[in-house]
C-alpha cells in the first residue's frame, strides 16, 4: 500500500531559495504520466526497488536502489518501477535563484541525471542533514537550509566524478575511534592526525563536529541505561564520565528535551 510521510513543507524559502517539500514514499510507483514537466528541481533517492528514468534530452537509463535522480525544471521526464511493482524513495523539491545559477553555470551535470550513491546509509544521512529539523522558520534558519542543500548538491556532483569510497571508509574508522576513545583528541591521535585536521575532515564528511558526534553517542548510551537498567542517576553519571549527577542531568535535558527521570518514566 502506498504511504507518504512528510519531513518538511515550507510555505516560504530564503531569498536564495530552499526546500519546498521533503518526503519519504513507501511503495511508490514513480511518475504516473508518460511525460511530466516541473517548474522546480527534484531530487529522488531510491532506497528500495528499481526501475527506469527517461527524459526529453534522450537520456534513458536503469535506476536501482542507491541511485539518485536529479530532475531539472522544464525538462520532460518520466521515472518509476516496472508496471505492477513499487519502490521506496526519499524526495526533495527545492527551488530558488541560487540553484538556477548552479544549473546555468554548469555546476550540475545535466547530462547525467542518475547518480549511484552508495552506501545507502551514508547518503540517507547526508540527505536528511540537508533537510534539517523542519524548524527553520527564521530568515537565518531558511538561509542555512539553502546552504545545506548546496552542500548536498556539491557532494553528489563530486560522487559523479570521484571515487568517494575512501572517504566513507575513513569516516567509518573515525566513528569507531570516537566510540572507543575517552575524548575527541584521543580519537584524532588514533587516526594519526592533528585534531584540527581530524575535526575538519570529520565535519565535512558527516555534517557533525567530532564533539557533537561523541555527545550523541553518550546520550544514546544514557538512554539505553535509563530504560534497560535500574541504575541510580549518580551511577549512570559516573559510568558516562560526567563530573557529577547535576551536569549529567543538565546535558541530558538539553539534548533529549526531558530530564533523565522523566525519560525513564516515559519510556517505561
Amino acid at each position: 500500500m502506498w504511504e507518504e510521510r512528510f519531513f518538511k513543507r515550507n510555505m516560504q524559502t530564503s531569498p536564495l531559495g530552499g526546500i519546498r517539500i521533503a518526503c519519504f514514499v513507501k511503495n511508490g510507483i514513480g511518475v504516473l504520466t508518460s511525460r511530466r514537466v516541473l517548474p522546480h528541481f527534484t531530487l529522488v533517492y531510491v532506497v528500495r526497488g528499481g526501475g527506469e528514468y527517461r527524459d526529453a534530452n534522450g537520456v534513458s537509463c536503469p535506476v536501482s536502489a542507491g541511485d539518485a535522480i536529479l530532475v531539472m525544471p522544464g525538462i520532460d521526464h518520466w521515472y518509476g518501477p516496472p508496471s505492477g511493482e513499487s519502490w521506496d524513495e526519499i524526495y526533495l523539491v527545492f527551488e530558488g535563484p541560487v540553484f538556477d545559477v548552479w544549473r546555468q553555470s554548469g555546476c550540475i551535470d545535466t547530462a547525467k541525471p542518475v547518480v549511484s550513491l552508495h552506501p545507502q546509509e551514508f547518503w540517507r544521512d547526508k540527505i536528511m542533514q540537508a533537510v534539517g529539523s523542519g524548524e527553520e522558520k527564521t530568515e537565518d534558519g531558511l538561509l542555512h537550509e539553502a546552504v545545506r542543500v548546496q552542500l548536498l548538491l556539491a557532494d553528489i556532483q563530486q560522487a559523479l566524478h570521484e571515487d568517494v569510497e575512501s572517504d566513507i571508509v575513513w569516516l567509518e574508522d573515525a566513528q569507531s575511534a570516537l566510540r572507543k576513545a575517552m575524548d575527541v583528541h584521543d580519537a584524532a591521535r588514533a587516526m594519526q592526525q592533528s585534531y584540527e585536521a581530524f575535526r575538519k575532515k570529520f565535519k565535512r564528511l558527516s555534517g557533525l563536529s567530532p564533539g557533537k558526534y561523541k555527545s550523541t553517542l553518550v546520550m544514546e548510551q544514557a538512554c539505553a541505561m535509563l530504560t534497560e537498567t535500574d541504575l541510580l542517576m549518580r551511577d549512570i553519571s559516573d559510568a558516562l564520565g560526567f563530573c557529577d549527577e547535576y551536569h549529567f542531568s543538565r546535558q541530558f535535558s538539553k539534548t533529549i528535551g526531558w530530564s533523565p527521570s522523566e525519560y525513564r518514566s516515559r519510556m517505561r
